[in-house]
């Protein structure tokens, strides 16, 4: 069956401070001609946008007759493609993030015959719950509950807290509005790709295993 798109071709927009919020949340604003699309996005990559730099929008032809109908021309995370465009006029695949799927067999160490088969996802880090997931991973290595692997952040009042798991804002009392912040030890640049159970049982976990890149730091 062919896809049918619609290229919108345009230039980066809007606040800076908008498009980092969180590493997995951030708002990216493209004008195209007299309209400015919001494109939901993680911030990890957001914030590497400069203003007026050349981007493109591939939407599918329903998704662009529905967001001509919508008051606000918003983009959820998967509704769209996105490319930037480079100075040689090379088109860079930006969003969605990179993922790839393995299938890997377990065999009976006696027989030979399969035994069971595990179907893993590998992409970049993109959820709230993929960095609660990779510091619950983080404490795991320490073996140790002292060692604090993450920051957290009250959002109803800006409180900052370091611990293991989703706290309670002792100001607000509640752990409503507290979501993580940073992973202690990554830089702002880091980058995380997690290794995800596709088919798992209830007891196993989502999220197995995790890999932090980080740039060099002169």
């Amino acid at each position: 069956m062919i896809r049918r798109v619609r290229i919108l071709s345009g230039t980066i927009a809007g606040k800076r401070e908008e498009r980092f919020i969180h590493r997995w949340y951030g708002l990216l604003r493209v004008k195209v001609e007299d309209t400015v699309y919001t494109l939901k996005i993680t911030g990890n990559i957001a914030q590497w946008f400069k203003d007026s730099e050349r981007v493109e929008i591939v939407v599918e032809d329903r998704v662009y007759r529905s967001i001509k109908r919508r008051k606000k021309k918003i983009l959820e995370f998967n509704e769209y493609e996105l490319y930037k465009i480079l100075n040689n006029g090379e088109k860079l695949k930006i969003w969605p993030c990179w993922v790839k799927e393995y299938d890997i067999p377990r065999y009976n160490p006696v027989t030979g015959e399969e035994l069971y088969r595990y179907h893993i996802v590998a992409r970049e880090a993109m959820y709230e719950n993929d960095y609660e997931a990779i510091a619950e991973l983080e404490q795991y290595h320490y073996a140790s509950e002292k060692e604090i692997v993450a920051l957290w952040k009250c959002e109803k009042c800006g409180n900052i807290m370091e611990a293991n798991v989703r706290p309670l804002c002792e100001r607000c009392g509640t752990d409503e509005y507290v979501h993580i912040l940073e992973i202690k030890g990554s830089t702002p640049a880091s980058r995380f790709l997690v290794l995800e159970l596709k088919d798992r049982k209830p007891y196993e976990p989502k999220i197995i295993a995790y890999v932090r890149v980080d740039p060099p730091i002169p």
